[in-house]
């Protein structure tokens, strides 16, 4: 894999650790053999968007908002890291959405912690949930659907147990799914059942 499969901007939304921007542009080149740039400007999201019955951010308004910001970077993918709740309806929560039509997806991370559910913080099972993920709403701008291989990441995740449960790789199907839509994906990525 020489040359790049597409450039992705990774933009912050919130409070998101640095070390956990940092690791995720390492995996996401490793996985998807992508030119991978962090916005050096954490956007905070206007208050409108905001449900204050709810005490969360309509997932839907957030996207198109962060794309509005960042579509002009010329960037073929733009993925958004939340460090705020979010929801679709008719569902409580999304952990990400995508849109494949303009190439952007954001992925909520308060739901992804350990300690969002009482247990201990754990770094490297919640950076884990991160780049499931990740790697899931990005398959979705290259029109993947959801998966019924439960191990594949693109598997529909309902709960944090579903995400646990999948692994961060793309079954056969659809590695070849990627790959017809010119998507090359590294050995990293691509689930050996």
């Amino acid at each position: 894999m020489s040359r790049k499969n597409f450039t992705l901007l990774i933009q912050p939304c919130g409070f998101i650790e640095f070390n956990v921007l940092k690791r995720l542009v390492e995996v996401l080149k490793d996985k998807f053999n992508v030119e991978a740039d962090v916005s050096t400007e954490n956007l905070t999201p206007p208050l409108t968007y905001y449900d204050w019955g709810r005490g969360q951010y309509l997932a839907s308004r957030i996207l198109d908002w962060i794309y509005g910001k960042v579509k002009f970077l010329n960037y073929d993918r733009i993925l958004g890291l939340c460090g705020f709740d979010a929801y679709v309806e008719p569902l409580n929560f999304v952990f990400g959405l995508a849109d494949p039509f303009k190439g952007i997806a954001a992925v909520f991370l308060p739901r992804l912690k350990p300690e969002f559910y009482g247990f201990r913080p754990n770094n490297e099972k919640y950076f884990e949930r991160i780049v499931k993920e990740c790697m899931h709403e990005l398959g979705h701008t290259f029109g993947l659907e959801h998966c019924t291989n439960k191990k594949c990441v693109m598997s529909f995740s309902n709960s944090i147990v579903d995400v646990d449960y999948k692994s961060a790789a793309y079954c056969r199907n659809c590695s070849l799914k990627l790959r017809s839509a010119g998507v090359e994906i590294g050995s990293s990525a691509i689930l050996f059942q």
